[in-house]
């Protein structure tokens, strides 16, 4: 049964859609906005979203969250068609069709079933196990996404066209279209364009005969003719030169071409998989790359997204080019770390899939004597880049500035300072201080709230804290004894945001890192130094303890 999920902020409209969907036999949910909605897709699975474009005010932000969604859904818009441009933003947004107001009863369902319809034939070469990915490593929903495109187009012959930036693994893809194609038996030719002679592009596409020119003591074949039977692919098509492109405009339209000095032409079967990593619609108002050429190329246009859009997948790409690389230098197998996997997510990776491959080969040259690989390993110019957002903690004053408890069991379980005793001696009431020279103090059960979490220096009785080492959070009723550690009074830090406040985010991920290093601290003390205990009393596997040992600059004997 199919699941249609409708998005729109008047119930009563919701109220006319949704029967007359169910009366086809589909199943229908209505959300009033598209945070509900996004809420939804979390949980339950939706072929088709249903969404009034008219409720949002970033369309293309709404559509591009809703097609990122797990199941994946085909989006159908709603509008009264008052703006022309923001519903052609929308298409290219990733929406399905439109539908624009007011619109009957049979139109709303023959947009449902050519949607399904198309649904289900572009999932149908995926479902049944028969499609070739090789080394398309990852399982991204916009990935995901692309996969399918390749599937319905690899069972034509147009030609298709393939855009993304350099290191994105174009040739892979026309490569997995050649490979899940009824031409799969012949040739797949790959031509760089970058690299063609003006003087001998013709020879090099097209053939020529014995004598043609100095030097062609034989005839030859071009490359248009090996690719006869299979596919030919233009790597880098937007450099090629202006009069090579002027070449190409009958071969692609006839499928014959001329050899040089012969007096006969030739007829190759060939399908043409052209790829770029530039604009060409640009390149066309600019008068660099033939008008006629690009129409002739764009049958069909595979977007591919870039590595920093699809950062779920740089984990099993990093796993499989690891294997490979200590094949390569037949070492033993290398770990990749859970603070090195942090780290490649932290990078932009303006270089892609490929500058990812590049820096795996550097750490494992780094790591070469070592079982597991961490960000130390990784090349100079990243490490700088990567190091400092792992970290996770903005610096103001000198003080690393931590955020709330971050107990997971809720404020109740937290022991915050009890209140100083008036007393005339700040030092007397300061309670011990830690060869740092931190003030620790005693914790009573009782919440703590955001002012005494965040309170001022000045506000504390016994003065403001000098710099020292990260607080330690207590939480008796989670199985951590009552613990003295040093207390936090410091305020947020300024940040250059419109608030000026951290984002929750940076926050919570470093009350989580305080409250990683207590849980570490007692670990180590109860399991009495065995580290088999403590991968018994913490249910962590041997890897993970290891990572966060290190993490936190933590040993247990035997480890």
């Amino acid at each position: 049964m199919t699941s249609v999920l409708v998005i729109h902020e008047r119930s009563d409209i919701c109220d006319l859609m949704c029967p007359v969907i169910e009366t086809a036999g589909h199943s229908c949910v209505a959300a009033p906005s598209c945070a509900d909605a996004l809420h939804a897709l979390k949980t339950d699975a939706h072929d088709i979203v249903i969404l009034d474009i008219d409720i949002t005010d970033s369309p293309e932000q709404a559509i591009a969250a809703i097609a990122s969604a797990g199941c994946r859904p085909d989006i159908l818009i709603i509008s009264n068609g008052s703006d022309p441009g923001t519903l052609e933003r929308a298409i290219r947004a990733g929406a399905w069709d439109v539908l624009c107001t007011p619109f009957t009863h049979d139109e709303l369902m023959q947009a449902i079933n050519r949607c399904l319809f198309h649904r289900r034939a572009r999932n149908g070469k995926l479902a049944n196990g028969k499609f070739r990915r090789d080394s398309i490593l990852g399982g991204s929903s916009c990935l995901e996404r692309c996969l399918e495109n390749i599937a319905t187009v690899a069972q034509t012959n147009a030609s298709v066209l393939i855009l993304g930036e350099t290191g994105t693994g174009k040739e892979l893809f026309a490569n997995a279209i050649h490979d899940n194609s009824p031409r799969a038996e012949g040739s797949f030719i790959v031509v760089d364009c970058t690299n063609i002679p003006r003087t001998l592009a013709e020879s090099l596409l097209f053939g020529h005969e014995r004598g043609s020119f100095t030097g062609a003591a034989d005839s030859r074949d071009g490359l248009f003719k090996q690719a006869d039977g299979g596919t030919i692919f233009l790597d880098e098509i937007g450099d090629l030169d202006l009069d090579v492109q002027k070449s190409l405009l009958r071969v692609l339209q006839e499928r014959k071409f001329r050899p040089l000095s012969s007096k006969r032409e030739i007829t190759s079967d060939f399908r043409l998989v052209a790829a770029t990593n530039r604009d060409l619609e640009a390149m066309v108002r600019q008068g660099e790359f033939r008008k006629d050429l690009y129409h002739r190329l764009r049958n069909r246009v595979i977007q591919l997204p870039p590595l920093r859009k699809r950062k779920e997948d740089i984990l099993p790409i990093a796993n499989f080019h690891i294997q490979q690389i200590c094949e390569e230098l037949s070492c033993p197998e290398k770990e990749i770390s859970y603070e090195l996997h942090h780290a490649l997510t932290l990078y932009d990776w303006p270089g892609n899939v490929r500058e990812l491959i590049n820096t795996l080969h550097a750490a494992v040259h780094n790591g070469f004597a070592e079982a597991r690989l961490y960000p130390q390993h990784l090349p100079l110019d990243i490490r700088a880049r990567v190091l400092p957002k792992r970290n996770g903690k903005a610096a103001a004053d000198g003080y690393f500035i931590p955020g709330p408890c971050a107990c997971a069991f809720g404020e109740a379980h937290c022991q915050p300072p009890a209140p100083a005793a008036p007393a005339t001696d700040p030092a007397a009431t300061a309670g011990p201080r830690t060869a740092d020279g931190i003030r620790c103090t005693s914790y009573a059960h009782r919440p703590v709230s955001e002012a005494q979490a965040f309170a001022a220096p000045e506000d504390d009785p016994a003065g403001p804290l000098p710099p020292g080492p990260a607080a330690a959070f207590t939480c008796a009723e989670v199985g951590f004894g009552p613990t003295a550690g040093p207390r936090f009074s410091l305020p947020l830090p300024e940040v250059e945001t419109e608030d000026g406040l951290l984002p929750l985010k940076a926050v919570r991920e470093l009350a989580m890192q305080e409250l990683e290093a207590v849980y570490l601290r007692q670990l180590i003390e109860r399991s009495g130094g065995n580290f088999q205990r403590a991968l018994t009393i913490s249910g962590l596997s041997r890897a993970r303890l290891y990572d966060l040992l290190s993490k936190h600059s933590m040993s247990i004997s035997g480890s």
